[in-house]
């Protein structure tokens, strides 16, 4: 699959797909991992381009192949991941998976048995006790949060956050939602482990 053309012309670096494109200051970027991959933004772009579309579909930031099956969407999310937010969030997967699968060739099943999903995101824009809480929404805890943490790692299982939980067993084998911190260390760490 990663011989595709439409994946091969859109290589770049995991930097680069981690750029924060919100900020016009200056370039943000969330991690300065020179790992590579794909960017699925591109792919999207150059999917619909023969495409009478009226909405421009989304997509997630980058797509990695392992070199041993596996599958990784990875999205960044550097600002403020709020109960608003998330249908953004679940609209880029849904888009993704769509034009992964017709790209591919392959169903909702290969997607579950040989894909994993990560969203990085910055743990200061998303401390918890300085969320307001929305209309029908639940107050997050940051305390109950780690709490949670300990308690599914113990149990061996990560725990999800912003509702992505939903996607596990369903359209990808594992969810991962890390800070930045917890992405050096739990993925882009075990990956150059592999390479090495």
């Amino acid at each position: 699959m990663n011989k595709l053309s439409i994946f091969k012309k859109n290589l770049s670096t995991l930097k680069e797909t981690s750029i924060d494109n919100n900020n016009t200051t200056t370039q943000e970027f969330m991690t300065d991992s020179l790992l590579e991959v794909v960017n699925f933004d591109g792919v999207k772009n150059e999917y619909i381009k023969t495409l009478k579309l009226k909405e421009t579909p989304k997509s997630n930031d980058a797509l990695f192949f392992d070199g041993q099956g596996k599958v990784i969407f990875i999205e960044f999310k550097n600002g403020s991941v709020k109960s608003s937010k998330e249908y953004d969030l679940r609209k880029k997967i849904y888009d993704s998976l769509l034009i992964f699968t017709d790209i591919t060739n392959r169903g909702i099943t290969y997607t579950r048995n040989n894909m994993d999903y990560i969203l990085v995101y910055n743990a200061g824009k998303n401390d918890m006790s300085s969320n307001k809480l929305e209309e029908n929404s639940m107050q997050e805890s940051e305390s109950r949060d780690k709490i949670a943490k300990v308690f599914m790692n113990k149990g061996g299982e990560d725990f999800i956050r912003f509702g992505l939980e939903i996607f596990k067993n369903y359209c990808f084998s594992n969810v991962y939602t890390y800070t930045v911190q917890e992405f050096e260390e739990k993925f882009l760490q075990n990956t150059r482990e592999q390479v090495d």
